[in-house]
């Protein structure tokens, strides 16, 4: 549980100095209470051209911890497979918000500073509502607020 804390803080503080002319996407999701958030990254389907937000987090128990992905759509988020880079339509502005890297058949992404991810806990709902006592509420922000 530890090493699940301290990976999560180590994204949430290596996110938190960056910046971008972005309008901030938030996107909310319930968790059982006892999960934790250890990370968030960026990835696609070529032949599709869409991308998406993956969150990993861990889902503690008193016998053991199971790590879980969960995919979240981003609104205007888009991959482009001939530049192999995963890019946000924000208004009149298209941010470049990762960059893939091809090894073998499989393509890994590198995220930029122009649009980073960044993951927090909310007591309360979008719509301002308290958040019920058995679950954990994950808002997580694509881009960065100017």
């Amino acid at each position: 549980m530890r090493l699940a804390r301290s990976l999560g803080l180590t994204l949430l503080l290596s996110l938190a100095g960056l910046t971008a002319n972005a309008t901030t996407l938030t996107i909310d999701r319930d968790l059982p209470h006892a999960a934790a958030v250890v990370g968030a990254s960026f990835a696609a389907d070529a032949a599709n051209h869409r991308a998406w937000v993956v969150v990993d987090f861990v889902e503690s128990n008193a016998e053991e911890g199971l790590v879980r992905s969960e995919r979240v759509a981003v609104p205007g988020l888009s991959y482009d497979p001939a530049t192999r880079t995963i890019r946000l339509q924000n208004g009149e502005k298209e941010l470049t918000c990762a960059v893939g890297r091809k090894v073998l058949w499989a393509t890994s992404f590198r995220a930029t500073s122009e649009c980073p991810i960044r993951v927090r806990i909310s007591k309360k709902t979008e719509g301002g509502a308290p958040v019920q006592a058995d679950k954990t509420h994950i808002v997580v922000e694509v881009g960065a607020a100017s």
